[in-house]
């Protein structure tokens, strides 16, 4: 094998491994969020927080001490508490909103204004940590695209605020 030969298998190699390379860095470096409204502002959720994505459609309004609490739906054979994420980030409601998500265990319902799509974005390019009067309630880190920011809601803080407001109206 001549020296020329050997070049260029070394180069295609080289060429095929940083296309090899690149590809690992990005699926790992990458995170998905659904892009919502909330209110009239943008916000993200998590995709990895996220059961179900679902139009808001059928659900039960119950009369109760927890403003936040929009009522109950059936879910996959499961009684599911529905809440305005509205309330819950300190907006004040408005219009009934139109989608929702399910998360955690037990499940609930949130539910929000619009559903703008699905982001997929290299995390450390676009996520960063909020500070103190960037934020509202339960966000902790925004997300850059493009020209806009949308606050990343921090799914673990919002369930803890339900499960207490939920022990605490139990209790009174």
């Amino acid at each position: 094998m001549s020296n020329t030969s050997r070049t260029a298998a070394q180069l295609r190699h080289d060429f095929d491994s940083a296309f090899a390379e690149a590809a690992r860095e990005a699926t790992q470096a990458q995170e998905d969020f659904l892009a919502i409204r909330v209110g009239t502002d943008v916000h993200a959720l998590r995709l990895a927080d996220i059961a179900h994505l679902l139009p808001l459609t059928a659900w039960t309004p119950l009369p109760g001490p927890l403003p936040a609490m929009l009522g109950v739906m059936g879910f996959r054979g499961a009684i599911v508490p529905v809440y305005d994420l509205r309330l819950l980030l300190g907006y004040t409601a408005q219009e009934p909103p139109r989608w929702m998500v399910i998360v955690g265990e037990p499940p609930v319902a949130l539910a929000f204004d619009a559903f703008e799509g699905h982001l997929r974005l290299a995390r450390a390019a676009h996520v960063r940590q909020a500070d103190g009067e960037a934020t509202r309630r339960h966000v902790r880190e925004l997300l850059q695209t493009g020209e806009m920011t949308r606050p990343v809601v921090a799914m673990a803080s919002l369930l803890e605020a339900i499960t207490t407001m939920v022990k605490q109206q139990g209790q009174a």
